[in-house]
């Protein structure tokens, strides 16, 4: 999967449609993704007018996917459904095109875009003998929407055995899950993957951006290991149409920019400050 996730979700429905209809909103999607993507490819810099830009950009094209012509609900036989992702990776891509021209990546050895995060690893051999030959290493790993990673190899081998074993995996220095909507449940399983994904890499960020929030205001996520929620409509209603919000995406940003520069593990300077965590 590239990081341009939406690109790739038009394409494969370009291949695989059989519907008349359908496809006619596909090319018709297809032409103004293509424009949407040069426009944002455009605007250079990383100034609060760029990225203000940029959202301009983004609210056009949702108001223009989200019609409801390219939905199959509500008894509209064509269109696409939820499950086929069409119009959740329009926010995933946008991260892609928002964060790519961070000035601490340039020139680093990174992966943008959906990847599968490593979360921890735990020896399971089949059996003593099995154990004499090979590690019998099993690498967990949680899909996430997008992400700033690192490919890692981790080699392992048994002592004695001469033969080893090569694992490939992402470790996000970033790791973002994308929702239309956040409801308690999506919420819930956000948690648990946060937790997870710090357990494998203490020092990543987890975020999590949403066009609305509509968990209850009971439940605190400062009491989380998500580090952060960006509420893009700044509303717990999706039926309230705002649009995506400029000051809240440059927030996001700025955010994922001064993480990429910081110290991530320097307990001696943390010492001298006094301030240990």
């Amino acid at each position: 999967m590239s990081e341009r996730i939406h690109d790739d979700n038009i394409a494969n429905k370009l291949r695989s449609e059989t519907g008349a209809v359908n496809n006619t909103y596909l090319k018709e999607i297809n032409k103004r993704y293509q424009e949407w993507r040069k426009a944002l490819d455009s605007i250079k810099g990383d100034s609060d007018a760029a990225i203000t830009k940029k959202v301009k950009l983004l609210n056009e094209y949702k108001d223009f996917i989200d019609q409801p012509k390219f939905r199959k609900e509500k008894g509209n036989l064509n269109g696409f459904t939820p499950q086929s992702k069409l119009h959740s990776t329009v926010i995933e891509e946008f991260m892609y095109h928002l964060l790519k021209g961070i000035p601490a990546l340039k020139g680093k050895e990174l992966v943008f875009g959906p990847t599968k995060a490593y979360s921890n690893l735990y020896f399971a051999p089949t059996d003593l003998n099995a154990f004499e030959k090979k590690s019998g290493i099993v690498i967990n790993t949680k899909d996430q929407d997008f992400a700033i990673s690192k490919k890692i190899t981790i080699t392992t081998e048994a002592s004695g055995s001469g033969e080893s074993e090569k694992k490939e995996v992402s470790v996000p220095v970033v790791s973002i899950e994308c929702k239309t909507f956040l409801d308690k449940t999506m919420y819930e399983g956000s948690v648990a993957t946060a937790e997870k994904i710090k357990r494998g890499n203490p020092y990543s960020l987890f975020l999590i951006v949403t066009e609305t929030y509509e968990v209850s205001p009971d439940v605190d996520p400062k009491y989380s290991q998500i580090d952060q929620i960006y509420v893009l409509r700044k509303s717990s209603r999706r039926n309230l149409r705002l649009p995506v919000q400029a000051d809240i995406v440059i927030a996001l940003y700025r955010r994922v920019a001064a993480h990429l520069c910081a110290d991530w593990r320097n307990v001696e300077k943390r010492i001298e400050s006094g301030l240990l965590i």
